[in-house]
């Protein structure tokens, strides 16, 4: 590495800590930087959160609306055209379900098993729930009240601590900044009621294990008879960016939860998705977490909708993200982790503070029309903030150059530090 004669020693270090930071976002290897955005208080814990939870200002939404170009998660069409298109679909002429029961979403639960390629489903109208259930099911089950996961998860980070606040079941959480591996499960010396998998890893950088070790943690967990339940709210960017089929990826499994609203852009909802018993198990515990809706068949036609039109363009997704994330990484002030990505999502980190980044941004929108990043948050290393990248079928609209562009003007703005 060479520098300018001249150069300060703030640019040296900052040039090391840019060289650092790509090493750190490329390395397969866990490695002791803070992503976590969790704050402990004497009431509980709240987590920061960036699109998913994230409540956009109403600000945000009007400048997001009024750009011509939008490079991550375009703001959905207006109801009135999300209801004819969904008027319009086979599955409307169906009867409505009573309480999930018949109709659409009838309909759904066998169009996803078969994709899934397990023998039974049910719907839940929120993952939260679905997940609350499965867990208990496997507890009672089993006589056993410990439970793995990952301390960077879904359920550890963004349910406000409903795993042990509301189902009384004991976390054991492996990993720290990577997904967690079979030698690590291999230490463990406690009684396991599930192991949970989150594919990906949303928290962390939308990370997947490396197929081998996910593959190596299902055959632990056989050989003990451990039940391994995949949260698969991303199941199908999982498997385009594995390259398997999304049956393949879940027979590692014993039960599966999906979502319908991420990747394939339902309305909402969820399934559950496993052994005839173990669903079977599953609707008392959807009854006593208040989970029954009256009808859902709103919800189940919007997923069947994703089902066929987007399920299969989601290895499109992942392609042209890594492409994306290629372009990106050479800008000499971003830093793209992972590079390249695992699925069809990444993290920029970029120089500045959260806050002043947002109002940079939100000038930028207004007079550029162009929106870039929903949200900033504390980046991992020292004097950055993070956003995400997520890519779904808005993408076609958008050169990749054009983006590369875009993201370099924005940058270009100056620096966003706010003396924090």
């Amino acid at each position: 590495m060479s520098h300018h004669v001249g150069a300060s020693l703030d640019d040296v270090l900052r040039t090391l800590a840019l060289a650092a930071a790509k090493v750190i976002s490329a390395s397969p290897f866990s490695v002791h930087v803070d992503f976590s955005c969790k704050v402990h208080t004497d009431a509980g814990f709240a987590s920061c959160s960036l699109a998913h939870g994230y409540l956009m200002h109403q600000q945000d939404h009007n400048l997001k609306l009024a750009c011509r170009f939008v490079l991550s998660r375009p703001l959905p069409p207006p109801a009135a055209d999300t209801l004819a298109r969904l008027a319009a679909h086979p599955a409307a002429v169906a009867a409505i379900d009573e309480y999930g029961s018949g109709g659409a979403v009838a309909q759904l639960e066998h169009a996803t098993t078969k994709q899934l390629g397990k023998h039974a489903g049910l719907f839940f109208i929120k993952g939260v729930t679905a997940q609350l259930c499965v867990l208990r099911a496997y507890a009672q089950t089993r006589g056993c009240r410990n439970v793995v996961i990952h301390p960077m998860s879904h359920l550890d980070m963004d349910e406000a601590g409903a795993l042990e606040q509301v189902t009384d079941l004991k976390a054991i959480r492996l990993g720290r900044f990577q997904p967690f591996t079979a030698a690590m499960l291999e230490a463990l010396t406690e009684p396991l009621a599930a192991v949970v998998v989150e594919l990906p890893l949303r928290r962390a950088g939308f990370l997947l294990p490396d197929l081998a070790d996910l593959r190596a943690i299902s055959a632990w967990c056989r050989k003990r008879s451990v039940p391994l339940h995949f949260d698969g709210a991303r199941i199908w960017e999982a498997a385009a960016g594995y390259g398997l089929s999304v049956a393949e990826l879940a027979a590692l499994a014993d039960s599966v939860y999906v979502s319908f609203y991420k990747g394939l852009g339902g309305l909402g909802g969820a399934l559950v998705a496993g052994s005839d018993g173990f669903v079977n198990s599953l609707r008392v515990w959807k009854t006593r977490y208040g989970g029954d809706l009256f009808t859902a068949y709103p919800y189940a036609i919007s997923a069947l909708d994703g089902l066929e039109r987007l399920a299969p363009r989601l290895g499109e997704f992942v392609q042209h993200a890594r492409t994306l994330a290629a372009a990106l990484a050479t800008l000499p002030d971003l830093i793209v982790h992972p590079n390249p990505p695992h699925t069809n999502a990444f993290q920029v980190w970029m120089p500045g503070a959260p806050n002043a980044l947002t109002a940079r941004h939100r000038q930028f929108a207004a007079e550029h029309k162009r929106w870039l990043f929903d949200a900033f948050t504390h980046a991992p290393l020292a004097g950055h903030a993070m956003a995400e990248v997520q890519i779904g079928p808005a993408s076609r609209e958008f050169a990749i150059k054009q983006a590369v562009t875009t993201v370099e003007q924005f940058l270009a703005q100056g620096p966003a530090a706010d003396g924090h």
